[in-house]
């Protein structure tokens, strides 16, 4: 007997040896019902879907008095010897309600389950360097797309420009502006277009990598230049991150990352604060002790960490404490991250600029998930969720410390003193 299903609008019933065209199947309308084998029921050897199958009389009995007393028609079935069972898929009749019938069915004694059927996907992305980008834990970042992919949620990425044209970001870019110069392009910006590769790189399609939070969409704001086309270091001051503040915070941007540091800032304090005063998270990279404005009370700072690091006993406990005096800081392995790269390209990058990002990208996803979030309770979320992304076994990939509240906005500060290496972005103030 010849037996198919057509996953789709249309099936054939099987019944009496043949194939039979009997109605259109909705999808949505098919059940599964299992009832006692008592072992008649035969595969051919070849496989199922071959002339010569069989369904056991005692299976065959049941289902056509279940047909008759339920409104069902059998389209498909096989034998389950390993439970004893004959698993029918069956088709609930046009004018029976789906929920209301498999309610009857599961009381009637010839039925040992009923159940819906069930549709499943087959879990993963297409984007070439997926696994590349994530390592170990890529399951982790499929894991948490299945619940949020931060649709929905602004984030403001206040930086050099990002490449706009770049295939994996150019779906993601909501807005643009340049506070610096006349390049409405950023084909040559690498800091920005690697920041906002790691945040929202679009997904499942077909090129490149995934971003954390491929649903996000990006305010591309241009407040920082670099020294050379080839140079990833960049430099910015107090009124292009003054404009660039002004634009995320008038967008009504959900998230502000601040991939820099430089000297206290009073005029963009001011602005820093009335962001966090109207429920928009900052993030900001945090290399020096008291640096801004990662430095600023409820900016969540990011410091980068190697993989191969172990966070030592004067950090404190991995889920850090629950009172925070000046800010928390995140600790985030940030070591050789696979982003975006201008022109179309990828490239590997490193530093605290880069975990920022990383924190900025998950936390789009608790956005999303949830439509209130407090700083706290997206740093508690963090810490957890960042663990997943390592692949280290001798503890987890970031941590949560206290420290000391910074010094007040216009204090004198001495200059930080640190290389300037792949993903570090210093923010020279005037």
């Amino acid at each position: 007997m010849y037996r198919a299903l057509i996953i789709g609008i249309f099936a054939l019933l099987v019944l009496d040896g043949c194939a039979t065209a009997r109605q259109s199947i909705v999808p949505q309308r098919l059940v599964i019902v299992t009832v006692a084998d008592d072992g008649g029921s035969r595969i051919p050897p070849r496989g199922y879907h071959r002339p010569g199958y069989r369904i056991s009389e005692t299976a065959a009995i049941a289902l056509a008095g279940l047909e008759r007393d339920y409104g069902l028609t059998r389209v498909d079935g096989w034998p389950i010897g390993l439970l004893d069972v004959y698993c029918a898929v069956m088709a609930v009749d046009p004018d029976h309600d789906v929920d209301a019938t498999l309610a009857r069915i599961s009381g009637d004694p010839r039925v040992h389950l009923a159940q819906p059927m069930q549709s499943f996907n087959v879990r993963g992305y297409d984007d070439p360097y997926f696994d590349a980008q994530y390592g170990a834990g890529s399951p982790q970042v499929l894991q948490m797309h299945q619940r949020s992919t931060g649709h929905g949620v602004l984030v403001a990425v206040i930086d050099t420009g990002m490449d706009r044209t770049h295939p994996d970001l150019k779906g993601r870019i909501a807005t643009a502006r340049n506070f610096v110069d006349n390049d409405a392009r950023f084909d040559s910006d690498i800091h920005g277009t690697a920041v906002a590769g790691i945040i929202a790189a679009d997904a499942d399609n077909g090129i490149g990598i995934v971003g954390l939070a491929p649903g996000a969409n990006l305010l591309a704001l241009k407040a920082c230049w670099q020294g050379a086309v080839d140079d990833i270091r960049a430099q910015c001051n107090t009124f292009t991150l003054a404009k660039a503040l002004s634009f995320a915070i008038d967008q009504h941007a959900d998230i502000i990352n601040m991939s820099l540091g430089g000297p206290n800032d009073p005029l963009l304090a001011l602005l820093i604060e009335l962001a966090l005063a109207r429920g928009i998270e900052v993030v900001a990279a945090d290399d020096a002790t008291g640096e801004f404005p990662a430095g600023l009370a409820g900016v969540i700072a990011v410091r980068a960490i190697d993989r191969d690091d172990s966070p030592t006993s004067a950090d404190g406990p991995p889920d850090g404490p629950k009172n925070k005096v000046g800010g928390i800081v995140v600790e985030v392995d940030a070591h050789d991250l696979l982003s975006t790269s201008p022109g179309g390209h990828y490239d590997y990058f490193s530093g605290s600029s880069m975990g920022a990002a990383r924190v900025a990208g998950l936390s789009a996803l608790l956005r999303q998930e949830r439509s209130s979030v407090t700083t706290d309770q997206i740093v508690k979320e963090l810490d957890r969720r960042l663990a997943a992304l390592g692949s280290r076994s001798t503890g987890p990939d970031t941590h949560l410390l206290t420290r000391a509240p910074a010094a007040a906005p216009g204090a004198p500060t001495a200059p930080a003193s640190r290389a300037m290496t792949v993903g570090v972005l210093r923010a020279e103030g005037t």
